[in-house]
């Protein structure tokens, strides 16, 4: 088979409710010049015999299987296989919309990255759209517009990894961390950006999210989300140092650590710690939760939102022993409601 300007990567986890409705999205597709690699990731259901049959049908399709390691690692393994120009990552519980590919690809010359609009659904009725700003491209020295066109709150465009096409030489050796189970994605879109030197917007909506619940990213409250804060923090933190230095002109991307890890992630940590008792609340966590506060120069009894002005206030007293004290006693009293 010659090759194809796109590879699209599935990873496939006991997807057979929804796998027949996300490969038939993509044989639907106008654009062909296409590979699919099928990572079976382990499944225990009829997925594997599903991927089989399409690879078996189309010599577009291969299916790799794999003993289970995680949407990561799954990912990973696709991209050491892909040989197309651009990649793109489809999830086997979401879609392709109609034309998708071949909307994505007008106009495409030397760009990096192509970002296309999603549109999510819950319950399988669409319930909104994001879109790219407008239709354009961004220069080397336009990356700095490209930020502060496309970042919205929680980042909720840029943060995964469909919905895009990422040039695959451009991507090299970047790989999904495979220690994460939760952001991950935006740990590599990140990572990539900092590699990535033009980028494409098309102000459609080209991939369809399902969201289901109990869905990977809905637990956020539990040890294990906080482990996975943990070790996410540090490393989104590096990338935005990284990317901040890179593009210092960027007004949004300058805004991030503030309103993203630390008004997102580093207070939802604290809120987690006031509401339910957990042996993970330690000099070593809240401390390093401290440090990360520490660099925020916007940081600000008032700067995020008034339910964190408790967290903010222990915080800026700045004794880590009194704090976890605090929170202990308050989580041993919230306990009582939720007993």
């Amino acid at each position: 088979m010659e090759t194809s300007r796109l590879s699209i990567i599935i990873p496939v986890y006991n997807a057979e409710e929804y796998l027949d409705r996300c490969l038939v999205s993509i044989m639907e597709q106008s654009f062909s010049s296409y590979e699919v690699i099928l990572v079976d990731d382990g499944s225990t259901d009829s997925s594997p015999l599903i991927c089989d049959r399409y690879s078996a049908t189309d010599p577009r399709y291969r299916t790799i299987h794999k003993k289970n390691g995680g949407v990561s690692s799954a990912r990973n393994a696709g991209l050491d296989l892909a040989k197309g120009e651009f990649i793109m990552f489809v999830d086997s519980d979401d879609v392709l919309l109609p034309d998708a590919v071949e909307r994505m690809f007008e106009g495409v010359l030397h760009e990096d990255l192509v970002v296309g609009g999603y549109t999510s659904f819950i319950g399988g009725i669409p319930n909104k759209e994001i879109l790219p700003c407008k239709d354009r491209v961004y220069s080397a020295a336009e990356m700095n517009v490209f930020f502060d066109e496309n970042i919205r709150k929680n980042c909720e465009m840029l943060d995964a990894p469909w919905a895009k096409m990422f040039r695959r030489k451009t991507i090299g050796d970047l790989r999904f961390c495979t220690e994460l189970q939760y952001a991950e994605d935006k740990l590599f879109v990140f990572g990539f950006f900092a590699r990535c030197r033009s980028a494409r917007t098309c102000p459609v909506p080209v991939y369809g999210y399902y969201i289901r619940p109990g869905s990977l990213g809905s637990d956020i409250k539990s040890d294990f989300h906080l482990i996975q804060l943990r070790r996410f923090l540090p490393k989104y933190a590096e990338l935005l140092h990284e990317l901040t230095e890179k593009y210092t002109a960027s007004v949004k991307l300058a805004a991030l650590y503030h309103g993203d890890l630390i008004g997102r992630y580093v207070c939802r940590v604290l809120n987690i710690f006031m509401s339910r008792r957990t042996a993970l609340l330690d000099e070593g966590y809240l401390g390093f939760i401290y440090g990360l506060m520490d660099k925020d120069a916007r940081l600000g009894l008032f700067s995020i939102r008034a339910g964190q002005i408790f967290n903010i206030v222990l915080y800026k007293i700045g004794r880590v022993k009194f704090s976890i004290r605090c929170y202990r006693f308050i989580s041993k009293i919230m306990s009582l409601f939720h007993a």
